[in-house]
Formats: C-alpha cells, sequence, structure tokens
C-alpha cells in the first residue's frame, strides 16, 4: 500500500473523530455568528496593527494593548467562541497524539525512552 494512499486513510479516520465534528460543528457555529465573526475581525485588525507597528520598530500605544485585552476578553465572555476554543484545543490534543504515533512509527526506539 502506497503511503499516500495510507495518508489519506488516516485522513478520512480523523475526519471521523469525535473532535474533528465538533471542530467543523463550531466553526460554523462561529461562521453564522455574526457578533462572533465581528470581534474576531476587530481582534485581528488591533492584533495586526500591534504587529506593524512592532515591526517598524514602534511599541505599540497603551491604547492599542487595552483595546486589544478588552476585545479579547470580550471573545472569550462569547460562548460561540469558547465552545470553538475548547474543540479547537481538543483537535489539537488529538493531532499531537497522531503525530506523536507517527514519530513513534519512525523511530520505534523513541517509544522505548518514554
Amino acid at each position: 500500500m502506497s503511503l499516500e494512499k495510507k495518508a489519506k486513510e488516516l485522513g478520512n479516520e480523523i475526519a471521523k473523530t469525535e473532535a474533528y465534528q465538533e471542530l467543523e460543528r463550531t466553526s460554523k457555529n462561529v461562521k453564522d455568528s455574526p457578533e462572533a465573526n465581528k470581534m474576531i475581525d476587530k481582534v485581528q485588525e488591533v492584533q495586526q496593527n500591534m504587529q506593524f507597528a512592532h515591526q517598524s520598530g514602534v511599541q505599540p500605544s497603551q491604547e492599542q494593548i487595552q483595546q486589544f485585552n478588552e476585545l479579547k476578553q470580550q471573545m472569550e465572555s462569547n460562548l460561540t467562541i469558547q465552545a470553538y476554543a475548547r474543540a479547537q484545543e481538543s483537535f489539537n490534543k488529538l493531532m499531537e497524539d497522531v503525530n506523536s504515533a507517527i514519530s513513534k512509527g519512525i523511530k520505534p526506539e523513541q517509544d522505548d525512552d518514554q
């Protein structure tokens, strides 16, 4: 069996997991929520402005930092975004486990070390 075929099978199995299904569901909920989208867009805008300032050698203003922190706090209190963040965390854990298993397949002796 080819490596590409096995990778596709792995992808199919990952897509069947509860973690992936929950990530898809919560991602759709975020996309369907104007309030959540507005918050995310605004946080990204402020974050980009702060990064641009930093790359230009200028420290972000206290006002920018405060605005970013306030927006981030608002996002964290939004139930739709909270659910998505939890789903993303769960999916990331799944992918870490998958990557670890792949690494153990590449270097089986690592399995003995842990």
